[in-house]
């Protein structure tokens, strides 16, 4: 930034890194590397056990919570 202007030059300016793109993108496309692969989606009978397990420990720590609190609060009030 020179000191009669308030622009910058474009060399200074940082473009954004959009993901899955290499560090020099346009290069790797020109000698043909893609972009990198992107990891295989959870289908089916996993993704349902995964959401059962998730919901199931959620209403576990919610239970334990909840119990906590109701033996705190009655051993204060006895």
């Amino acid at each position: 930034m020179s000191i009669t202007s308030l622009t910058t030059p474009d060399s200074t300016i940082a473009h954004p890194h959009h993901p899955g793109q290499a560090a020099s993108g346009r290069l790797s496309e020109r000698m043909g590397h893609g972009p990198a692969p992107q990891p295989e989606k959870m289908r089916g009978f996993r993704l349902v056990a995964v959401w059962v397990g998730l919901t199931a420990g959620s209403w576990a720590v919610l239970g334990g919570a909840g119990y906590g609190l109701y033996t705190l609060v009655s051993s204060l009030l006895l």
